[in-house]
């Protein structure tokens, strides 16, 4: 017995540095693509792929785990972070991974009602369309495109939640926003305001909606397509 423990032990961290090293190259890959990188921090972060994937096959504890060392690593790596106040920290990286290495503790594969689906929908091609329209213009042009895609991302985020029941990544990226957004309302607001004001709200609501909503659209396509693969070669995942 305690041999079969220590084997799944081992097993457990042979995975966790998978997922960590898995972390650091996609954070790598996405530092090499610039259209990726916001103007005064922020990215669209690919790395968070592997943290959902911890989450879901290891345990919000191991998902968590994973979140932390993988910071903790990349920021011995000397990967480009602006680490000034510790609540700041807290903000704008501690805070964000360890929400989403906790997804699968958020809301497990679960189904919801029609009336959620919609509500939580309607949300996210809200904020798809004002994050375009704030980041390219309110050009007729642009306002026309933004309309096309929030509905398309509309059709697809009620289509997701209703087949794919991956809703603990919708929450944990919502929560891992409102973190970012803090910390621009307190730390990061332009130089014109202070902190705490409206105009700092607006602006760091603004700013960080745009890379945020494009992450969560890249993992909750991704994530669920990665894990029906994992499964094929008997991996078990925990939801």
């Amino acid at each position: 017995m305690k041999d079969q423990k220590s084997q799944i032990s081992v097993r457990t961290l042979a995975y966790m540095a998978l997922y960590v090293a898995l972390y650091v190259v996609l954070k790598w890959v996405g530092n090499l693509i610039p259209f990726l990188q916001m103007p005064n921090g922020g990215s669209i972060e690919l790395e968070m792929i592997a943290v959902f994937i911890a989450s879901y096959h290891l345990g919000w504890k191991g998902g968590v785990a994973v979140a932390l060392l993988s910071w903790l690593i990349t920021y011995i790596l000397g990967f480009p972070m602006w680490l000034y106040y510790p609540v700041q920290i807290i903000l704008d990286y501690v805070g964000p991974l360890v929400v989403c290495g906790m997804a699968s503790l958020i809301w497990p594969f679960k189904d919801m009602k029609a009336a959620g689906n919609m509500l939580m929908s309607l949300l996210i091609a809200a904020g798809t369309f004002f994050g375009i329209v704030n980041s390219w213009g309110g050009s007729v042009t642009v306002y026309i495109a933004s309309a096309l895609c929030a509905a398309a991302v509309f059709a697809f985020t009620y289509w997701y939640l209703k087949e794919k029941k991956r809703f603990g990544i919708v929450i944990a990226m919502l929560l891992k926003y409102f973190l970012q957004v803090l910390s621009g309302v307190y730390y990061w607001f332009p130089e014109e305001t202070y902190a705490g004001s409206t105009a700092s709200w607006i602006f760091s609501l603004n700013y960080n909606l745009w890379y945020n909503l494009v992450t969560m659209a890249v993992c909750i396509i991704a994530v669920p397509l990665l894990i029906e693969r994992l499964e094929k070669t008997h991996i078990r995942f925990k939801y």
